[in-house]
């Protein structure tokens, strides 16, 4: 039966996106760019500086290069 809905292709998609977004940016850069859309979202502002204030010492991350996920039946014959 095929799934009608593929969160993993999904994540990936979303990936692509924001990777081409950040494309020519400093790390420094992208964090900045992070940063200010975090903390301009109403829903996720509130919870980020509630987070932070717990742990001063957090570091945003940032996406790994190859950010693709397979599911179990990708790749494999």
């Amino acid at each position: 039966m095929k799934k009608k809905f593929d969160c993993v292709e999904m994540k990936n998609e979303i990936q692509r996106k924001r990777q081409a977004e950040f494309e020519g940016l400093s790390l420094e850069e992208q964090k900045a760019l992070m940063h200010r859309r975090i903390l301009s979202d109403p829903i996720l502002s509130p919870m980020y500086r509630r987070a932070m204030e717990k742990n001063e010492q957090s570091q945003m991350m940032v996406a790994e290069d190859e950010p693709e996920y397979r599911t179990d039946h990708q790749g494999t014959d």
